[in-house]
């Protein structure tokens, strides 16, 4: 019999005297695995890849046996990061075998082509599953397994080691001095501060596998749970079977009441064991992760005759624990007592994203969809692909679009040119409504901030500024208004009196925005002197600069939660800042030039931005990933405002002119034209139904939804 070496070969079995592989087509017999090593016989395979007797060429055909990883990702990158990781599991094993002779020695690893591999010591002997076929497991060959194997578990534990996947089949009798053999640890897992912040991979063999392991969550007490599967099935000689369609049929366990069912078994063979060695082996076996033993060592020393506790609850160690306690009291619909789990797991490790995503659950479960929200995209922050998270988020998202009432949307599919408002003497640079929408402020180069009646079309009033290139903005209550220049200093002014309130100094350059947050107790600045500070309006103090960035800052943006801040700067990056904290949660490449403006959608949980290059750019606002760009202009963006629902997204360009979009369908609803310069700025009021843009041909224009 010759075996196929290809990986991906569905039946690798082929008589001798082939040349090429009946199943995949190959021609590999007779290969050498590095030019050294040939394949024997097929042990096993399984989705990672597969298991081969071998020989050593280069020491006299000794035995070996070689574990064929076939890495399951793609890309450059990837694969290195792959191989990576293989030369460190590669380390771990070898520092396990070098150190317990119940463990196989690593002979070797290497990577071949985009495979990977690990040499080990062959073990001559037989398998637990092989001595069942032809003999009977009794009590005192129960003990003396677990006396024999869990001194060797308590080893791989204390090096922060869990096998993943004992039964029968990797637990080998050495012929040479009769001892038992722990093998296969391929799908071995360290415990690190890493790997325990996230869920792992599922390696289990079902049947042996406690409820934890198979949600993706390894512990110490999870090869407990599987060695005291494997001594209950070597006890009833009761495996379980799994046909090909995946259903498995197992007597000894019942899945409707979760409980175990060997001790019935037993006695309808008319056979049983000790109280003792009852009490230990139900110990190991129980569901519940706390209720287990915690050690090999605590199972050793009740076996070695010390009284068998009364299963009391295990005070946790780690938040893989609490995560765990959790989810169990969750789906007791204990609500309260599951959050209180949760929040211990993220009071012990911050970055867990399961704990997060899973506390999200139960406040979704709650109705809390606001509490729910801020964990799922917390989780988000720490892991952008977290699928967990995302549903969670899109399934709040699509319950609370469903409850919005119609009234609130702003439907921006017909808008006409009202008129015109003129007087700056140079370029119009900024423009910004009140709150009632009856007050439009605009900044020019010309040194002035005009305030402008809407209902009479009329100018109202006009403040000086000392320097050029004048933005403004106005706080959410309408009381309040905001201007920076080129001289430098922010000035804060009350928008009906025109009075000046305070002067704010710290920039070293001209202010090229500026943005208050819904409470209005807030205003961020971002400047050309590349910083982005945060001041408080009603004290005028500083409360907090955000690090320097490496380009010219040109916009800025705050969620309508007031939790995140966006940034766009001459750098070609978008930032996303914690406003509260002023941590950089997040940033964004792949702009082709200046960003020259930015906008969040928390409806939508986007976040847009448009500058040099004539493309409008959409991404997830909590992942990073681009969802969609928008062409249509003809000329470099200059400014992007978000329609207060949300929906919509108006931009102005160089072009001259105005486009009006669908966030949701990503289509373009209306193109606005009638300025004969470059599109500085434009607004929108809080009802949806004004528009106003301004542009370097020193106008003002006012425009109408219908």
């Amino acid at each position: 019999m010759q075996i196929c070496q290809n990986p991906n070969c569905s039946n690798p079995f082929n008589p001798d005297g082939n040349r090429f592989c009946t199943s995949c087509g190959s021609n590999n017999f007779g290969a050498l695995f590095k030019g050294r090593y040939r394949i024997s016989r097929l042990l096993g395979e399984g989705g990672f890849g597969r298991t081969y007797e071998a020989q050593d060429i280069d020491r006299l055909d000794s035995p070996c046996v070689i574990k064929q990883f076939v890495p399951q990702v793609q890309g450059t990158a990837a694969l290195h990061k792959a191989a990576s990781m293989f030369k460190e599991e590669a380390r771990r094993l070898y520092e396990l075998g070098e150190n317990h002779p119940q463990i196989p020695r690593l002979v070797a690893y290497f990577g071949q082509g985009t495979n990977l591999y690990l040499v080990q010591e062959f073990i001559a002997g037989d398998t637990l599953l092989t001595e069942l076929l032809t003999q009977e497991f009794n009590e005192a060959k129960i003990r003396e397994l677990l006396a024999d194997l869990l001194p060797v578990l308590q080893f791989i534990h204390d090096r922060n080691v869990i096998h993943r996947d004992i039964k029968p089949e990797n637990i080998i009798r050495r012929h040479s001095d009769r001892k038992l053999v722990l093998i296969d640890f391929g799908g071995a897992k360290q415990v690190t501060q890493t790997t325990f912040a996230r869920q792992g991979t599922g390696i289990y063999t079902i049947g042996y596998a406690p409820l934890e392991q198979m949600q993706g969550y390894a512990y110490p007490a999870s090869d407990i749970y599987a060695l005291g599967a494997t001594c209950v099935r070597l006890l009833t000689g009761c495996l379980p079977l799994q046909d090909g369609f995946g259903n498995l049929a197992d007597a000894l366990y019942d899945v409707r009441n979760a409980c175990w069912l060997w001790r019935e078994y037993l006695q309808d063979k008319g056979t049983s064991v000790s109280k003792d060695l009852e009490q230990i082996l139900e110990k190991m076996l129980k569901h519940f992760l706390p209720e287990r033993y915690q050690s090999a060592q605590e199972v050793l020393e009740d076996l070695q005759g010390k009284k068998v506790a009364a299963v009391p609850p295990t005070i946790p160690v780690n938040w893989e624990a609490y995560n765990f306690w959790g989810l169990d009291k969750a789906q007791r619909l204990d609500y309260q007592g599951a959050i209180a789990d949760f929040n211990q797991a993220l009071q012990m490790n911050p970055n867990y994203v399961e704990a997060w995503r899973n506390r999200g659950d139960v406040y979704l479960q709650m109705g809390d969809y606001q509490a729910a929200l801020a964990d799922y995209n917390q989780a988000l922050r720490i892991d952008p692909n977290f699928a967990g998270a995302i549903a969670g988020r899109n399934k709040i998202n699509s319950i609370q679009q469903s409850q919005t009432p119609s009234y609130r949307s702003v439907n921006l599919s017909n808008v006409s040119f009202a008129y015109a408002l003129t007087g700056h003497s140079s370029i119009v640079r900024s423009v910004a409504f009140s709150r009632d929408g009856q007050t439009l402020v605009s900044g020019s180069n010309d040194k002035t901030i005009r305030i402008w009646n809407l209902q009479k079309r009329q100018l109202q009033g006009v403040l000086s500024e000392k320097g050029e290139w004048v933005v403004v903005a106005t706080s959410p209550d309408g009381q309040t208004l905001a201007s920076g220049s080129s001289d430098k200093t922010i000035k804060i002014w009350h928008l009906q009196t025109g009075k000046l309130i305070s002067v704010l100094k710290g920039h070293f350059d001209l202010i090229n925005a500026l943005c208050f947050s819904r409470d209005g107790q807030t205003l961020v600045s971002g400047s050309r002197d590349r910083t982005i500070k945060i001041w408080h309006v009603g004290t005028g103090k500083l409360q907090r600069t955000l690090p320097e960035n490496s380009g010219l800052i040109y916009s800025i943006a705050i969620g309508s939660d007031d939790n995140l801040l966006v940034s766009g700067s001459s750098d070609k990056l978008v930032r996303i800042w914690q406003l509260e904290t002023g941590e950089l949660l997040r940033t964004i490449a792949g702009f082709p030039g200046f960003v020259r403006a930015v906008v969040i959608s928390s409806t939508l949980q986007v976040v847009v931005a448009a500058g040099f290059g004539k493309t409008i750019y959409i991404w997830d606002l909590y992942t990073g990933q681009l969802q969609q760009v928008l062409d249509g202009h003809n000329g470099s963006i200059q400014t992007l405002v978000m329609s207060p629902d949300g929906q919509n997204l108006i931009s102005g360009s160089d072009d001259r002119t105005i486009k009006i979009w669908n966030l949701k369908t990503k289509t373009l609803l209306h193109t606005l034209t009638g300025h004969t310069g470059s599109v500085l700025s434009v607004d929108i009021s809080q009802d949806g139904k004004l528009l106003a843009s301004s542009s370097e041909d020193k106008t003002i224009r006012i425009w109408q939804a219908i």
